[in-house]
Order: C-alpha cells, then structure tokens, then sequence
C-alpha cells in the first residue's frame, strides 16, 4: 500500500497485542474499515480514493523518483571520488617504497601516512557511493512501478 499523499509505501503487517478484551474482538470481528496514517506525512489513507487522489499520488511518486535519481548520482560522485582517492592512495603507498633503501617500506615517511589517510577516505566514500546507488535504483524502481499500476489503472490500496 502507498500513501497518496506522500507516496510512501507503508508496511501493513499490523503489530499483535498481547491480549484482547471481548470488546475489541467484537470490534475486529464486526464490519470495520481498515484506514492507515502514513508515517510520512501523516494524512489518512482510506479505501475509496478519487482522480484527485490519483494525481496526487502520480505526482508524489514522481517527485521520489527525482530523489531517487538525485541518490543516484549523488552515489556515483561519491564512487567516483573514492576512486580517484584509491588510486592516489596507491601511488603514495609505493612512494612510501624508497629507491635508496632497496624498495623497502618506510612506514615512518610521510608518504606512508598520506597513503593510510587516502586508503580510509576512498573506503568510506566507496561505500557509500555504493550505498546511495542502491538506495537511489531500489526507490526509482518501487516507484516506477506504482507509476505504472496507475496508468493501467490497476493500483488498489
């Protein structure tokens, strides 16, 4: 289920109680509607919904598409940083390697400090690159196909 107005989708595994009274059983047992609050926006969600609301959801859902796109790139520029910063941090590790003393490293030279400094910023950057691009291809596709069950007008919530 997707909340029209945020275009969040909401979990709706409901969380079980420990124990239930006769009156809420008679509750649930009865004719009860089902409605939800999004956690995102925090407007109700119901049963029944109107063209407007399909234009609201279309439109949410594009909005987070676009944020799913700008997580995307925002990933690769972080990847690509990372990468960059990897290949300096080689070239001063084999710097820290010193001719004169039969290409043994020289774990006091600054060299070799630059190269552990450059190593620990191209992880954390790989990483998360590697983390905002799948944050952006998991969002841009859940909403893509919430685009697409409602231009088949197939969306149920």
């Amino acid at each position: 289920m997707y909340c029209y107005h945020c275009g969040k989708k909401i979990d709706e595994t409901k969380a079980l109680k420990q124990s239930f009274s006769e009156k809420e059983v008679a509750d649930v047992n009865g004719a009860t509607t089902v409605s939800y609050v999004c956690p995102r926006c925090g407007h109700l969600i119901h049963e029944g919904y109107e063209e407007q609301d399909k234009k609201s959801l279309a439109s949410a859902a594009h909005a987070e598409m676009q944020r799913g796109r700008n997580s995307f790139a925002s990933g690769m520029g972080y990847g690509l940083v990372g990468v960059i910063a990897l290949v300096l941090a080689i070239l001063f590790y084999r710097l820290a390697e010193k001719p004169g003393m039969n290409y043994v490293l020289q774990t006091d030279s600054p060299e070799f400090y630059v190269s552990v400094v450059l190593f620990v910023a191209s992880a954390i950057l790989i990483v998360t690159g590697i983390i905002y691009i799948t944050v952006g291809v998991v969002k841009r596709r859940n909403y893509q196909k919430l685009l697409t069950s409602i231009q088949n007008e197939t969306f149920f919530q």
